[in-house]
C-alpha cells in the first residue's frame, strides 16, 4: 500500500517502478534508469509501426522510405517500422505522482511534433475529444523532462489523483506499490498509444 494514496513519496514511486519492471520486464522493453541527480525513472520504448501489423510482405527494394509521404507508406508497406516511441515515467514532486513523458523519433532521427503523435497514436475518438477538453490546450503539452532537461512531450498529471481515486474503487480493485504503475498506464497509456499486453500470473 502507499501511505497517502494515490499520492506517491518519491521512495514509493521508486519501488513502483522497480515492481513494474520485474513484472513486465519479459514482454515490454522496460528499464528502470537513475539521472545525473540520482532520482530514478521508467523507461519503456517500442516500435512505431505505419498501419496495422499484417502478414503481407514489404518490398525489400525500398529506396528513400524516410523521405516519404508517411500517409502514403501507411497504404503502401503497411508493416514498414518507420520509429521508435520512448515512454518515461517520471515522479512530479509538484503532484506526488507519476507523469508519463514521450518522444517519438523517425528511422531518420526526425523527431516529431505533438500533431503528427496525437495523429499517429490516438486513434480512438473519444480518446482524442477528452484530451482536447482537458484546459491550457489540452492534455499532451511540451516541457524539459526533468531528469533529462530535454525537450519532451507530456501528459499533464492534473487530474490523475482524482482518476486513480475514482477508478480503484470502482473497479474493487486495490491498487498498492506492485500494481500502481501498471494500473495509472491501463487509464492513461491509451492517450499516447501505450498499452500494456497480459502477463502471465
Amino acid at each position: 500500500m502507499t501511505s497517502d494514496f494515490p499520492f506517491l513519496t518519491r521512495s514509493e514511486f521508486g519501488n513502483c517502478i522497480e515492481e513494474f519492471e520485474r513484472a513486465y520486464g519479459a514482454v515490454v522493453d522496460v528499464e528502470v534508469r537513475q539521472s545525473r541527480g540520482s532520482h530514478t525513472y521508467l523507461s519503456i520504448h517500442k516500435p512505431l509501426f505505419l498501419g496495422q501489423n499484417n502478414d503481407d510482405a514489404v518490398d525489400s527494394d525500398i529506396e528513400d522510405v524516410e523521405d516519404a509521404d508517411p500517409a502514403h507508406l501507411d497504404t503502401v508497406y503497411p508493416t514498414l517500422e518507420y520509429g521508435r516511441i520512448e515512454y518515461h515515467v517520471v515522479y512530479s514532486a509538484s503532484w506526488r505522482v507519476p507523469v508519463l513523458y514521450v518522444r517519438v523519433h523517425t528511422n531518420a532521427g526526425v523527431e516529431m511534433d505533438c500533431t503528427r503523435v496525437t495523429d499517429m497514436l490516438v486513434t480512438d475518438s473519444k480518446v482524442r475529444g477528452a484530451m482536447d477538453a482537458v484546459e491550457f490546450g489540452g492534455a499532451l503539452g511540451i516541457q524539459d523532462h526533468p531528469e533529462l532537461n530535454e525537450p519532451f512531450m507530456y501528459l499533464h498529471p492534473c487530474h490523475t489523483a482524482t482518476l486513480l481515486r475514482a477508478v480503484a474503487p470502482a473497479r474493487g480493485v486495490e491498487i498498492d506499490q506492485r500494481n500502481y504503475i501498471s494500473s495509472w498506464l491501463s487509464l492513461t497509456g491509451a492517450a499516447v498509444g501505450l498499452f500494456l499486453p497480459s502477463i502471465p500470473h
